[in-house]
């Protein structure tokens, strides 16, 4: 790989490392998904806030669905510092909405239906599937900033350290 590209690279990806982690700030892609609680969401309807997006594989995935129950136990936490925990998966609605009753999750998901806004993350291909985005989570500040990303390949992390790894940057 030459000078330059790996030059854009880095740029690109935050300058994170391959267990990612604080990156650059940089502005968030904008976003308009269909959720599982009915409707589209936008990251315009986030503004003021902070947000963890959760990227995920999404159906097939138990692993991911119990990643969220761990992160939904955390709902006094998340609400005290004023965090929007938003998942997102590629699977249809109905789909991802049989896997939400089976598990008792009630954090509506986000459907990213083409892969664009994984893609706009730079998620897809971080887990066991190319066209899939790995176990991963971005956050984003009140101001709309990109401050923290990484991926988890055990595809876990304990609420406690991703919101410890993000309390640097809540605002």
């Amino acid at each position: 790989m030459g000078a330059i590209a790996l030059v854009a690279a880095f740029f690109f990806l935050g300058g994170r490392g391959p267990s990612g982690g604080e990156v650059e700030p940089t502005e968030a892609p904008a976003f308009s998904m269909p959720s599982t609680a009915g409707g589209d969401v936008s990251s315009s309807d986030y503004a003021g806030r902070n947000v963890l997006l959760y990227f995920n594989e999404g159906v097939g995935c138990d692993a991911c669905f119990y990643q969220t129950i761990e992160l939904e136990k955390a709902g006094a936490e998340l609400a005290e510092k004023d965090i929007a925990l938003v998942p997102v998966v590629m699977n249809p609605v109905e789909s991802v909405r049989g896997e939400l009753g089976r598990f008792g999750i009630t954090t509506p998901y986000l459907i990213d239906v083409d892969g664009s806004v994984s893609e706009a993350y730079g998620v897809l291909g971080k887990g066991m599937h190319a066209d899939l985005p790995g176990h991963g989570f971005v956050f984003i500040d009140a101001t709309g900033q990109i401050r923290w990303q990484k991926e988890y390949p055990s595809m876990y992390a304990s609420a406690s350290e991703v919101l410890g790894a993000i309390d640097g940057f809540v605002q």
